[in-house]
């Protein structure tokens, strides 16, 4: 098995189908399932589709997460929300996905207002500016010794990108193509994460240089600024409301 697509959704499964195929249809060469986790699975999985239901424990979508990658047999494993949609670019990725040369396949996505977001690949901008997850293809091993913190909410996969970015055991390749749209509508635009700040100066301590460590301090003590500074050119840019 070349890919498994994880998708939780709470009631909407028929697009997670729907996704299913699209994938399927984009990587013909590719072996791929599908493993959908919503808390009413239909009783019987589809062969055909290459579908497997999972009942959700309802312990959040990074539960759900590793739910679907408990039982999960593809080599890589991608990610997806029930508001996300692949994109051709994902074709680009075949033979890679085939002949399992990379550990991590990190892509543009597209965001809903039509704007590319390319992934950063400097460890020190991972911690303030994650990866976009629709973007990333992990190899399944990978994610066995670099699993989600599951006591974080909405930050578990940046704590997870940013070891395995660091990781030199690791081998990421970052790819010019955007391989899906990212939903804006998520969880994470909705609900902060109250316990990343408790491991971000660690792990930032970990996984950064001592010089890399005092640009990380330097760039927090300012973060606030830059944050207001940027709200303030998104509101001008919107213009006065009607």
């Amino acid at each position: 098995m070349n890919l498994s697509l994880i998708i939780p959704t709470l009631d909407r499964v028929d697009t997670a189908r729907f996704l299913a195929a699209r994938v399927r249809a984009l990587l013909p060469e590719l072996s791929v399932e599908a493993i959908i986790v919503t808390p009413d699975p239909p009783r019987e999985d589809d062969p055909a589709g290459g579908i497997r239901y999972v009942g959700d424990a309802r312990r959040g979508v990074y539960g759900a997460y590793a739910q679907g990658l408990r039982v999960s047999q593809g080599e890589y494993v991608w990610f997806m929300g029930d508001d996300d949609y692949p994109l051709d670019g994902v074709t680009s990725l075949t033979s890679s996905l085939r002949s399992a040369a990379v550990d991590v396949v990190v892509a543009p996505v597209v965001l809903s207002n039509g704007h590319v977001f390319k992934q950063r690949r400097s460890v020190l901008l991972l911690h303030f500016m994650n990866w976009c997850q629709q973007g990333v293809i992990y190899r399944r091993r990978v994610l066995a010794r670099h699993r989600f913190f599951r006591r974080l909410t909405v930050q578990a996969d940046q704590y997870v990108n940013i070891l395995l970015r660091s990781d030199p055991a690791v081998r990421v390749v970052f790819t010019s193509q955007p391989i899906c749209v990212f939903g804006a509508g998520g969880v994470s635009s909705r609900i902060r994460d109250v316990g990343y700040p408790l491991v971000r100066v660690p792990l930032a301590y970990r996984t950064l240089g001592s010089s890399g460590f005092v640009l990380f301090r330097l760039l927090v003590a300012v973060e606030p600024l830059i944050k207001r500074l940027f709200a303030r050119i998104l509101l001008g840019r919107q213009g006065p409301s009607s």
